[in-house]
């Protein structure tokens, strides 16, 4: 996963599928991958721009 590939949630994790671009990716203390996605919906608590674990997203299409 990098910055620009459109990405969605993995279907169950969530009650619906969210699908949004990566804009950018940290590793935090743990070692585990973050990214930061621009959802192409908000969310009533984070808005539309919010930090996902990468481990509950796929990735739909790579940027090139």
């Amino acid at each position: 996963m990098q910055v620009g590939d459109m990405v969605q949630t993995i279907a169950g994790w969530s009650y619906k599928t969210w699908t949004g671009i990566v804009l950018e990716l940290e590793t935090n203390s743990y070692g585990a991958e973050w990214a930061n996605v621009l959802w192409t919906e908000a969310s009533a608590s984070d808005g539309q721009i919010f930090w996902q674990p990468t481990a509950k997203l796929e990735v739909l299409s790579e940027s090139r």
